[in-house]
C-alpha cells in the first residue's frame, strides 16, 4: 500500500477530500469530525493535515488532483532529527524494560508538559507503525548493551491517550490538586486557631498556678517547691 509522509495514501486523499467540504469550520473542528467519522484521535488528524500539507507544496500534480490547485499553507512544523526519534524510541524502550508503561515514560520524559507528550506520543506511536526495521535495529542494540527489553506489542496503543483524554485527565488532576491544597489551607486554619486556644490557656493557668503570666516564672514556681501545692 503506497505511504506518504509514514501515513496510508488513502487516509491523506480522505482528509483532502473531508477538507474540500469544511466550510466556515475551523481546522480544529475539521480534525475532530474526520477523527469521529473515522475513528482516529484529533492528534492523528493534525498529523495527517502535516503530511498532506508538504505534499501539497512538493508535488503540484498531487495539488492539482486533490486540493483544486490549492497548497496548503501551515506554521513552521518542528520536525524531529532522526538522531531525536531514535533516542526517543530508545528511552522509552529501556523506561519500558525497567517496569515502567508507555504513558508513564513519555510523561516522565516530556516533564509532564501536554503538548510535548503529545507529540511524543505521536512520534513513538508513528515509529511503532511504520518504521518496525527501525524498532528492531534499536532494541538489538539494547539487547547488545544488556538492556533486556521486548518489542511494543499491540497492547501497547492501549497507553496512548488522544488529545482530548489527556486534556480530561489534566483537568482531574488540576482539580485533585486544588481541592488537596483547599483542604491543606482549612487543616492550617485550624491548627492556628487550635495554637492561639492553646496559647490562652496556657497564660491562663500561668496566672492560675504562679499569678504570673510569664512562663520563665514557671521555672521559679517549681524551683521553690509550689508543685506540692498545684493539685490542693
Amino acid at each position: 500500500m503506497e505511504k506518504i509522509y509514514g501515513y496510508k495514501e488513502k487516509d491523506i486523499i480522505g482528509l483532502a477530500e473531508f477538507l474540500q467540504s469544511k466550510g466556515n469550520q475551523s481546522l480544529s473542528k475539521v480534525f475532530e469530525n474526520y477523527g469521529v467519522k473515522y475513528g482516529k484521535a484529533k492528534g492523528t488528524v493534525r498529523n495527517l493535515y502535516y503530511a498532506l500539507a508538504k505534499m501539497s507544496v512538493k508535488d503540484s500534480e498531487f495539488c492539482d488532483k486533490y486540493l483544486n490547485g490549492k497548497p496548503l499553507n501551515v506554521g513552521k512544523i518542528v520536525e524531529f532529527k532522526d538522531c531525536e526519534e531514535r533516542q526517543l524510541i530508545k528511552k522509552i524502550l529501556i523506561a519500558t524494560a525497567n517496569g515502567k508503561s508507555v504513558r508513564g515514560a513519555i510523561m516522565e520524559l516530556s516533564n509532564g508538559e501536554g503538548k510535548v507528550a503529545l507529540r511524543f506520543q505521536n512520534k513513538y506511536r508513528n515509529a511503532i507503525k511504520n518504521k518496525p526495521a527501525l524498532i528492531n535495529e534499536i532494541i538489538k542494540e539494547l539487547q547488545r548493551e544488556g538492556t533486556d527489553v521486548c518489542a511494543p506489542c499491540k497492547e501497547d496503543e492501549k497507553e496512548f491517550l488522544s488529545e482530548t483524554q489527556f486534556k480530561k485527565l489534566k483537568n482531574e488532576i488540576n482539580n485533585l490538586v486544588f481541592k488537596i491544597a483547599e483542604k491543606e489551607k482549612r487543616e492550617n486554619a485550624r491548627l492556628k486557631e487550635r495554637i492561639i486556644l492553646l496559647e490562652k490557656e496556657n497564660l491562663r493557668l500561668c496566672n492560675a498556678l504562679y499569678g504570673s503570666s510569664q512562663p520563665a516564672e514557671l521555672i521559679n514556681f517549681f524551683s521553690r517547691g509550689g508543685e506540692r501545692n498545684i493539685l490542693n
